[in-house]
């Protein structure tokens, strides 16, 4: 036989969990069709001496609903071998809509998601109004595989009308919202998604349309999926990072009503011990975990991360010359330590919050004789050097000329190795990319992947490898349904990576001016990740776009 693609002289690992083994990986028509000792011809062949074989990542928590229109390739998860994304969580997505919800629902995703509406309206065609029409609009060819959730809020919007925003739903409001989804399914929707928390507010600071929403309504619409025995639901609970008991007993309700898979998201492990003795008695419930941690670097001289704080956000935009002679002025210094402890403003609606002075540390200083500030918390050098914390931060930076690099960590090793062991336990995916939004914001953590193979494998031995790809590839995709990816098997799809453990990472964010319209977006690289295959198509290749864009919408009940 000759094959489309071999990918030659690698060590495979699965998907399965079991260990990994030296083989090659023959490709014809997209599919997987031998594996072992590959001696016939092909038309292309990769040499992954040296790597690992891997299946493509599967990111369940994406917000690619409208990238595609101006980024087909969807970075920036594709450089770090994502080939599958779940898209359309937390109830925020483009269909179905009327004419008349268009403006509301795009404003409203976007500022959740801390994207510019008015570059990002300018490349949505809203050529739809159901969710078949919105899957054909944005089945264009993509960089990887899409699967479309839809979301509560439009439902809720098409149901409503105005009166989403202000009010519980009637019976015959739900009843209507039912149909919607039934409709949505049919056409390929994967399940639907919801949010019920405070963090996100509609452009006016109103509480977006699901937080009005009782919870009979949600409990209604998970019925609606176990009519169709397929598919997930998301749910971002009131809680938010830290669901109460009574948002853990409601997820339960709506997994043992619709008897599916109920994801939710928080950033630690308290629900362990809920979702463990649920999980027991038959619930599907899945902790959604942030396996990155959001420690950004920075330093004044160019920094967007006091840009929701008085007095602070207007020194930070000043031209350098300015900056250091402000920062130098005894007057401003005092109005700046005045509010260095009062909450940051937020979007409207969105409580905000206070500056974590005490998380965040010196990294790199520019003066030899600063070198013994390094790896020290602000905290901790105030209580040493008998100053304001902001003092401190802003005297060092002004006599290293704004070059002093800070870091705010917001979680500690010992805090990593819990949820790494919560992963162990099968009750949670290390996945809360985000991938697809805060384009406007100052981090970027569509990497996920890479950095749990770089620390929580190479560096850190939390998982094994063999567990790590388990998790990303065989678990999500066996929890959703998709029964054809997500392993290496003789007749599965050809989603593949190839990488190099001993260099996989990820690289530190930077700005961009390729978003909408050329609007700067921040996008998060990848080290170490060779190859990726989509559809048995190279689509990166030494990490190059090869050109090639094989991705496509996959369809719940029909791929």
């Amino acid at each position: 036989m000759s094959y489309d693609l071999v990918i030659k002289n690698g060590m495979v690992v699965d998907g399965s969990g079991f260990s990994r083994y030296r083989a090659d990986v023959a490709v014809k028509d997209g599919a997987i069709v031998e594996i072992g000792k590959i001696r016939g011809a092909a038309t292309s062949t990769i040499d992954a001496e040296g790597h690992f074989v891997a299946p493509g990542i599967i990111d369940t928590h994406t917000h690619y609903d409208a990238q595609p229109f101006w980024d087909k390739l969807c970075t920036s998860s594709i450089w770090h071998g994502v080939t599958t994304v779940l898209m359309g969580n937390c109830g925020l997505t483009l269909a179905p809509l009327r004419p008349e919800h268009r403006d509301a629902m795009l404003a409203t995703f976007c500022c959740v998601e801390d994207i510019p509406v008015r570059s990002l309206a300018s490349v949505v065609p809203w050529n739809w109004e159901n969710f078949d029409e919105y899957l054909n609009a944005i089945d264009i060819g993509l960089g990887l595989n899409l699967m479309p959730l839809v979301g509560h809020n439009p439902l809720r919007l098409s149901a409503m009308d105005q009166a989403a925003w202000d009010r519980a739903a009637t019976p015959d409001e739900i009843a209507h919202m039912q149909r919607l989804l039934r409709e949505s399914l049919e056409a390929g929707a994967w399940g639907w998604s919801t949010t019920d928390s405070p963090t996100h507010a509609g452009p006016q600071g109103q509480p977006v349309p699901t937080r009005l929403a009782a919870d009979e309504e949600r409990v209604a619409l998970g019925r609606t999926l176990g009519e169709f025995n397929r598919g997930i639901i998301e749910i971002l609970p009131k809680g938010a990072g830290k669901p109460s008991p009574a948002d853990l007993d409601h997820l339960r309700d709506v997994a043992v009503t619709s008897g599916r898979p109920v994801f939710f998201l928080s950033f630690d492990t308290n629900a362990w011990p809920y979702v463990e003795k649920a999980s027991r008695e038959g619930a599907q419930l899945y902790n959604l975990l942030r396996a990155i941690p959001f420690n950004p670097r920075f330093t004044l001289k160019k920094t967007t991360f006091f840009h929701n704080l008085d007095v602070w956000d207007v020194v930070m935009q000043l031209r350098p010359a300015d900056r250091l002679a402000a920062l130098a002025d005894s007057e401003r210094r005092a109005k700046m330590r005045d509010q260095a402890l009062k909450p940051q403003r937020r979007r409207p609606g969105v409580p905000g919050r206070l500056v974590p002075w005490s998380s965040i540390f010196v990294r790199k200083v520019k003066l030899a004789k600063n070198q013994g500030l390094v790896d020290q918390s602000l905290t901790a050098l105030a209580e040493k050097q008998n100053k304001h914390v902001a003092d401190v931060m802003l005297d060092l930076a002004l006599e290293e000329g704004l070059d002093t690099e800070f870091q705010l960590m917001t979680r500690s090793n010992e805090e990593e190795t819990q949820i790494a062991d919560m992963v162990k336990s099968g009750h949670a995916l290390p996945t809360q990319s985000d991938a697809g939004a805060h384009l406007n914001t100052n981090f970027c953590t569509a990497g996920e992947s890479s950095y749990v193979l770089g620390q929580w494998v190479r560096d850190r031995a939390l998982l094994t490898l063999e567990d790590a790809i388990r998790r990303y590839t065989f678990q999500p995709a066996r929890i959703m349904g998709l029964r054809d990816r997500g392993m290496i098997r003789e007749g599965l799809a050809a989603d593949l990576m190839v990488f190099d453990l001993a260099s996989i990472g990820i690289k530190e964010d930077e700005v961009t001016h390729d978003g909408p319209s050329g609007t700067p977006r921040r996008v998060q690289g990848a080290d170490g990740v060779s190859h990726v295959v989509v559809g048995g198509q190279v689509v990166l290749e030494h990490g190059k776009h090869t050109g090639v864009l094989p991705g496509r919408v996959l369809r719940a009940g029909r791929h």
